[in-house]
């Protein structure tokens, strides 16, 4: 079995994209953890922490994932290719830098531009995985918060930075920005209505930016600061659409 490089560029948006290794891993998290961390971090309990629960065994399949969200660099390449229209705040200064996270965005939207770069949105279980490992760490760098590894409320930054930014809170397979930022849109079904997002933003507190914690958002609404999303390409299509870096 050939190996896989654990960094691509994908040729279409030309951007990085980190390996996800497939396999079996604990996806969730028991609920007297999330009891314990509410206590730990003084924050009140939110009904949205329940559906995290149960901790269950789940596999994926090798893919590879965004190493960082799309950012609005990004994003004007994909409109001047398709015409697409654009996000709401693009003509905004406070959220128009070149490397920060596009927003203003739809679900669909994000489909849009996956499809448009030969990849797709990635699941919950691959965000998790990519987020987190295998050991069931809470925030993607490791178990004890630390303001200085995310752009969560904390940060107090009050609007999105550019990614990257926080090289130290990066993912154990590579991904950052991963907590805090932007919320990031994936494939999975909110509570029988929405899609599923994940990794909180920068209006949110510790708990929100955990690997584990969900929301929902409604698929055909657009306008959110604070809700932005990365790809992901199979490694079928990795293979003919990507080349190898070095790690």
């Amino acid at each position: 079995m050939l190996r896989l490089p654990p960094l691509i560029e994908t040729a279409k948006d030309e951007t990085d994209a980190v390996l996800v290794p497939g396999g079996t891993f604990r996806y969730g998290v028991p609920a007297d953890r999330v009891k314990e961390l509410l206590q730990e971090l003084k924050e009140p309990p939110d009904p949205i922490f329940e559906t995290e629960f149960p901790r269950q065994i789940v596999e994926i399949r090798n893919c590879y994932i965004d190493k960082f969200p799309v950012t609005n660099r990004r994003y004007d390449k994909f409109m001047r290719a398709t015409r697409h229209p654009a996000p709401l705040y693009w003509a905004d200064s406070n959220w128009n830098g070149p490397d920060q996270p596009v927003v203003g965005i739809s679900y669909r939207d994000a489909q849009a531009y996956a499809k448009w770069a030969g990849k797709r949105l990635p699941t919950e279980e691959e965000w998790e995985r990519a987020a987190r490992g295998t050991d069931e760490r809470i925030w993607p760098w490791g178990n004890e918060f630390d303001s200085k590894r995310c752009n969560s409320r904390e940060w107090n930054e009050a609007r999105t930075t550019v990614v990257g930014r926080f090289a130290s809170g990066a993912s154990p397979v590579g991904a950052h920005d991963m907590a805090g930022n932007v919320w990031e849109l994936t494939t999975g079904n909110w509570e029988g209505f929405g899609k599923a997002i994940r990794g909180g933003s920068y209006k949110n507190s510790s708990v929100y930016c955990r690997c584990t914690c969900r929301h929902g958002i409604d698929p055909d609404l657009k306008g959110s600061t604070w809700l932005g999303f990365r790809c992901a390409m199979d490694v079928a299509k990795a293979r003919i659409y990507a080349r190898a870096k070095p790690h």
